[in-house]
């Protein structure tokens, strides 16, 4: 996980364009050679590379959460299938119906709040 903090796109593309103004001073010769030109290009080029790869990377990750998705939608419509074919082959009353998720026929319960009587109607 990253531990520095990203710059915003707007401020990355303020200190691209510093960038581009100190590329247009003429003369400019710095005491320290990790200010030059030729090492900041570096760093912005390294800046584009790592952008592009992210955007790649971006791309392949919602491929694969789509993929994902699909997959687990195709995992529970054949769990959904197999069961049927379990009711088919062994009674929805089976253990092996049970056994899969599902309530047996024995087992599933009435309305268990006594019924009211019928209203009686009077002419």
């Amino acid at each position: 996980m990253a531990k520095a903090k990203r710059l915003s796109p707007n401020r990355l593309a303020e200190e691209e364009g510093y960038f581009t103004n100190l590329k247009n001073i003429p003369d400019y010769h710095p005491q320290k050679t990790e200010f030059s030109v030729a090492e900041i290009q570096a760093v912005v080029d390294a800046i584009r590379a790592g952008l592009v790869e992210e955007t790649r990377l971006m791309a392949r990750l919602a491929e694969v959460r789509d993929e994902l998705a699909r997959n687990g939608r195709l995992l529970m419509d054949k769990n959904d299938g197999s069961v049927i074919q379990v009711a088919a082959q062994f009674g929805d009353d089976s253990a092996e119906y049970q056994s899969l998720g599902r309530t047996r026929r024995s087992e599933r319960g009435t309305n268990s709040r006594p019924r009211r009587p019928a209203a009686i109607k009077t002419p």
